[in-house]
C-alpha cells in the first residue's frame, strides 16, 4: 500500500514537472513571435513614415 502511494507521488511529481517545462516552452515561443511580430510593425510604420509620399 505504501509503495503504491509512493509510486503514485512520483508519477505525480514528473507530470507536473513536464506541464510546467512545456507551458514555459510554450510560453517562451508566444513571447518570442510576439516580439517578431511587434519589432515587423514597428519598422514598416517607420518606413512608412520615413518615405516621402
Amino acid at each position: 500500500m505504501a509503495a503504491t502511494m509512493v509510486g503514485y507521488l512520483i508519477v505525480i511529481i514528473v507530470v507536473l514537472i513536464l506541464f510546467k517545462f512545456i507551458v514555459g516552452t510554450i510560453l517562451w515561443v508566444l513571447r518570442a513571435v510576439l516580439v517578431v511580430v511587434v519589432l515587423g510593425a514597428l519598422l514598416t510604420i517607420y518606413l512608412r513614415l520615413k518615405s516621402p509620399d
